[in-house]
């Protein structure tokens, strides 16, 4: 059992201490470190990759568009049943006024 434990704590503290220790790479050294180097000539970017975003969406296929959905079915939010909340603000009480008098 004492076999067991130590070779279960020789490999636990293997697999934590070997990404402790490893080298971490230093930036500094690279040629974008250097004050002369130039980030306006690197190539562009081939954005063929990238998805086309659209501004619309269709709603239609949402579980909110089925017929028997019920929207007084959802739950109220608790921000809506605390009646304290007020429209209004006094901003003759906010720190811009009080350093701009």
């Amino acid at each position: 059992m004492k076999v067991l434990a130590s070779a279960t704590l020789v490999l636990t503290s293997l697999v934590v201490s070997i990404p402790a220790l490893a080298e971490r790479p230093d930036f500094s050294k690279t040629a974008a470190a250097q004050s002369d180097y130039h980030f306006a000539d690197n190539p562009s970017v081939n954005h063929s990759y990238q998805l086309k975003r659209s501004t619309r969406h269709d709603f239609s296929k949402t579980t909110a568009a089925n017929s028997q959905y019920s929207f007084s079915d959802n739950p109220a939010s608790s921000h809506c049943l605390n009646p304290t909340f007020s429209s209004q603000h006094d901003f003759s009480k906010t720190k811009a006024v009080r350093t701009a008098s």
